[in-house]
């Protein structure tokens, strides 16, 4: 009798243990959250995005980044990405086209900089400190992949040296490796976006200037709601969207050095 009261014990707490696995794998299962593909020189400012959302918002936030190019080849290859942050309105643009996004729309503007952890360098002469001979590397972003590095090469034919600067270009993959280069010093400047000098990560011991924007064509980066994002996760993905035009976003988007339209 005894060892069947045993038995019987045993079998109601094996019970009761997946009664409680099956609730931690339904919690797990339908937990509620939005992924986002998030364009490299968004990384910084997307930390304080998804902290102000999380307060108002009962959604959790993942996130992937990368060069917008190559997030835009894993988007078409099959990637789960609900949202796309792009750093320009060229990628968003082709995956609504091609049938893969919704209508882009521009979320913010960019600025490019020159970035040096050589304080004393002086930077006043704009783009021809490049040509300088105390400047042997230049960090710039891929141009064929990364948006920021496309507005550099075009500023760097637009100032007409470019092919007098080749020989010192060291590409970076995305915009945070060329920050990574600078940060490291192993180049001794590089062409990146403004928003870097708000990382709390910063190094105070660097040195910076706006490249004058009448070199390169505006920076207008892109959000789209996709297609995984819109067939699987509409409600979660709406609710991030729309919070990306909220005054609050608009707010922490220009504290981070971006232009956003009132």
């Amino acid at each position: 009798m005894q060892k069947s009261n045993k038995a019987d014990f045993e079998c109601q707490k094996i019970s009761l243990l997946f009664l409680l696995l099956g609730t931690f794998s339904c919690i797990s299962t339908n937990e509620s959250k939005v992924t986002i593909a998030v364009a490299a020189n968004m990384q910084h400012t997307m930390q304080s995005l998804i902290a102000e959302f999380e307060s108002s918002h009962d959604i959790r936030v993942e996130t992937s980044s990368s060069s917008s190019g190559i997030l835009t080849t894993q988007i078409k290859q099959g990637a789960p990405f609900d949202i796309f942050l792009s750093a320009d309105m060229n990628h968003p643009s082709m995956l609504h086209k091609e049938g893969f996004a919704s209508a882009p729309a521009v979320y913010a503007e960019g600025k490019l900089i020159f970035w040096t952890m050589n304080k004393e360098l002086i930077l006043d002469s704009g783009i021809d400190i490049l040509i300088h001979p105390e400047i042997k590397k230049i960090a710039i972003a891929n141009a064929e992949t990364a948006p920021y590095g496309f507005a550099t090469a075009e500023a760097l034919k637009s100032s007409g040296l470019f092919h007098q600067l080749k020989s010192k270009l060291i590409i970076g993959e995305s915009i945070s490796q060329v920050n990574q280069y600078v940060q490291t010093k192993n180049v001794d400047i590089g062409l990146t976006s403004q928003s870097v000098l708000y990382s709390p990560h910063l190094s105070v011991h660097s040195n910076w200037k706006a490249l004058s924007d009448t070199l390169y064509s505006p920076i207008r980066q892109g959000i789209v709601l996709l297609n995984h994002g819109k067939e699987n996760n509409l409600s979660n993905s709406e609710e991030f969207y729309n919070f990306m035009f909220s005054n609050r976003a608009k707010e922490i988007l220009l504290n981070y050095g971006y232009q956003v339209s009132k």
